[in-house]
């Protein structure tokens, strides 16, 4: 955009409410019950757009009633097929319209009219030389508004969308985004469009012909299929036409005075935010509003006069912080001496890799006191003054070592693994913020050191695509400019010293210090040590199941065509859905934006009806474990040690347990022989053996010490195997006949109870009728009567 200073923002309201209902975010309610993950969710959001942007101009657009939006009135089937709201969703649709008013963000609204054709209005109203329009949204109906000064911004990935970036994802210009979605409709709203052109089509007739007019006229030279379906289509282009082109004209008052941001109304939102449970969204609001959010609004920093910013240069000096770049031997025995007698130390990589095991170090930072930290290079661009990091080792790989000098970071167990990979060793008690940020509240949508320091400090750390770019234009971290890289890297080092004392206040506060100190930052040293150490896997004896697997996938394939009557192609959505719905007369269960569903979901269901479908789940369960475990583990396999180093993660799961990634050790099948066989490709070293260790029944032990239940008391006291023991009641077999199978089923039952699984669930998991399922789930209670009362 080229504007000379001012910016209008307007929030595409629905849109974004919808994205925060679907966000990967635990559900919450208020203490009054009333559901907030949504509104939770939104507001987080849009708290830290504000501080981040400063809007000087800012409102929300949102949709009027659906029954009379002029599009319904000229097709009465357009958005017919859209499933209605979740019940839980339209209360918090009113709370989050209350609280934005209640932020002195006005709500632009017409009746008969959708918050797109609002937002192309205000584009077309506002959009010149002296204003820009950033849309908040990434909906791509919105694409056509997109031009000189205006554009749209992401602002849960930050990412800004101008006319260049559009072309670039969408091999389009935004200008032709009415003829391409003119030729594709949309499924989504049941706008026709030329049935069997999708995207990548309609891309390349509106390239060459330019518009859909064109696309019909020149009919003739398309392929014979391709011929028919455009003419056969031509007659509703029209409606789809004015159906997806968004109306720049709205009959409503749009006063740009009316949008100007004066800043937070904190007085007005702290009540609701009370009385929602917002806890941790109070202390941010709070910061925003200036202080205890009561009082009169500060005048807010505008976009028109931001804060001035750090400039990339060797030594930056501000009022708060003061970052340096170590990069001359001179300046690396000043930063020595600097560091004696420092009894804590925030430190943070910079590397060429996610992966510790094969990432190369480019620079170490380090804050031994909030505002004051440095960068030091030791691997950079052509050219770029860096230091050996044996220099670098000589200077400060003392106090790194020093166990008496407590260690800060964040995510520390990768800054380890990679030090240690360079010949630096790290000892010390350990204060990892992410994990403190875990242990606090383990339901977050992130841990991200960028998100914990708007959430708690109230502080916007450098995007890391202002140091190596974005998408196609990313480099390497050794490839960016050591200046730019130095006040990025310090900020980190800093910005988590910082943290760190809040997070520990907070844990204190909480009781929660002692479970941190006591489990949680001993584990960190404990998981770098099995990372770095990993595990071996013999090759060639993937390379044997990878055979063995592909033949038994061959021969499945085979069965399913038979059983298909029809040739098709097994791996293909599209031509599975015509087998199973058009050929078989299965009926269909949901439907997706291209047609009828074919997910793991729909099939279970279909199973007890015909056989394909479970031979396609076998298929599917075939192919998965050749593509995600044997095919992988293999690539997994480090050149350098031979070994398979997977990541272990403290912050990955709501309930605290671990889980691991790069690859996934821990959802490697058992139950099944393939499940076994991959398990047997991990070996151990000469002169040392694998065990493997687990906990016997142990939720069901905690169970029947919380309910007292004396059936299952005496089961375990008599160390009786409860999972066989309710295979043979539900089977109706001896003890002594129960096969592992059975015993697996019925330990699918015995847990699925427990953590309140439905018949419906049950009879998906097993596949059986859903009476069946009810009838099991409601037998235990005969047995284990306390697990109910309970």
């Amino acid at each position: 955009m080229g504007c000379v200073g001012r910016t209008l923002y307007i929030l595409d309201g629905h849109s974004q409410i919808y994205r925060a209902y679907y966000a990967p975010f635990r559900d919450l309610t208020s203490p009054t019950g009333e559901p907030t993950r949504a509104t939770y969710v939104f507001c987080s959001m849009l708290l830290r757009f504000i501080a981040d942007r400063k809007p000087a101009y800012l409102a929300m657009a949102v949709d009027g009633p659906a029954e009379k939006l002029h599009r319904r009135q000229a097709y009465a089937e357009y958005k017919i097929t859209r499933k209605p709201m979740p019940d839980d969703l339209p209360p918090q649709v009113d709370r989050i319209i209350e609280i934005v008013e209640a932020m002195g963000i006005p709500i632009l609204r017409a009746e008969g009219y959708e918050a797109d054709d609002l937002l192309a209005t205000a584009v077309e109203k506002f959009a010149d030389d002296e204003m820009d329009v950033v849309l908040i949204s990434r909906d791509k109906d919105l694409d056509q508004l997109v031009g000189p000064h205006a554009v749209l911004y992401d602002p849960t990935k930050d990412e800004t969308f101008d006319a260049a970036a559009i072309e670039a994802a969408k091999g389009y210009p935004p200008e032709k985004a009415i003829e391409v979605q003119t030729l594709t409709g949309d499924a989504t709203d049941n706008i026709p469009g030329v049935p069997g052109v999708g995207p990548k089509t309609a891309v390349k007739l509106i390239a060459k012909y330019g518009c859909v007019e064109q696309v019909v006229a020149h009919a003739d030279e398309l392929t014979p299929k391709l011929r028919q379906n455009i003419l056969a289509g031509a007659e509703t282009l029209k409606l789809s036409r004015e159906l997806v082109t968004l109306d720049r004209h709205v009959p409503v008052e749009l006063d740009l005075e009316a949008m100007r941001f004066a800043g937070l109304a904190g007085a007005a939102v702290r009540p609701i935010f009370e009385e929602l449970g917002f806890g941790r969204l109070l202390v941010t609001l709070d910061n925003l509003a200036g202080g205890e959010a009561g009082g009169d609004r500060p005048a807010a920093a505008t976009s028109e006069s931001p804060a001035t910013a750090p400039a990339p240069a060797g030594q930056t000096t501000a009022a708060d912080f003061d970052y340096t770049c170590i990069d001359t031997v001179e300046k690396l025995a000043e930063l020595a001496a600097s560091l004696a007698g420092v009894r804590r130390l925030s430190l943070d990589t910079e590397t060429t890799s996610v992966d510790p095991m094969q990432a190369q170090l480019c620079g170490i930072s380090l804050s031994w006191k909030p505002g004051q930290a440095c960068y030091i290079p030791v691997r950079g661009p052509l050219g770029a003054t860096t230091l050996e990091i044996d220099q670098v080792r000589d200077a400060v790989g003392a106090v790194l070592a020093d166990p008496g000098v407590a260690k800060v970071g964040q995510n520390i167990k990768y800054d380890l693994l990679v030090l240690r990979n360079a010949g630096i060793a790290v000892a010390g008690e350990m204060f990892d913020t992410m994990v403190a940020a875990h242990v606090l509240d383990s339901g977050r949508m992130t841990y991200k050191l960028d998100a914990l320091a708007m959430d708690y400090l109230n502080h916007r750390c450098i995007p890391i695509g202002d140091v190596i770019g974005r998408g196609r234009n990313q480099i390497r971290m050794d490839a960016a400019p050591i200046d730019v890289v130095a006040v990025y890297a310090a900020e980190d080092a800093d910005v988590t010293l910082r943290l760190a004392d809040v997070l520990a206040g907070q844990l204190e506060a909480e009781g929660l210090r002692g479970l941190f100190d006591e489990l949680e930052s001993p584990l960190v040293a404990v998981l770098a040590e099995m990372e770095y150490a990993g595990i071996r896997v013999d090759p060639q004896a993937l390379k044997r199941m990878e055979t063995q697997l592909s033949r038994r996938a061959d021969e499945l394939r085979s069965r399913i065509v038979a059983a298909a009557g029809v040739e098709f192609n097994v791996d293909s959505p599209k031509q599975l859905a015509g087998v199973l719905f058009d050929n078989l007369q299965l009926p269909v269960i949901k439907r997706t934006k291209t047609g009828p569903s074919t997910d793991s979901s729909v099939l279970e269901e279909l199973a007890a009806a015909h056989e394909l479908p479970a031979l396609v789940l076998d298929y599917r369960k075939l192919t998965k474990l050749l593509s995600t475990y044997v095919k992988a583990l293999g690539e997994c396999i480090n050149p350098r040690t031979g070994r398979v180093h997977t990541s272990f993660h403290q912050a990955g799961t709501v309930t605290g347990r671990l889980s691991s990634s790069n690859p996934n050790l821990q959802n490697i099948p058992v139950r099944s022989e393939e499940g076994r066989q991959i398990r047997s490709a991990f070996v151990a070293d000469e002169g040392f053996v694998l065990l493997s260790a687990d906990y016997s029944q142990v939720e069901l032990r905690v169970l029947a010490h919380l309910c007292e239940d004396a059936t299952l008391r005496r089961a375990f006291h008599e160390d009786r195997d409860i999972h066989r023991i309710v295979a043979a009641e539900v089977f109706g077999v001896p003890l002594e006949d129960v096969t592992g199978d059975m015993r697996a089923r019925a330990k699918t039952v015995n847990f699925g109870i427990v953590y309140g699984q439905t018949a419906f669930g049950l009879a998906r998991t097993l596949r059986m009728r859903r009476r069946e399922a009810g009838a099991r789930i409601s037998a235990p209670p005969h047995r284990l009567p306390q697990v109910v009362s309970s």
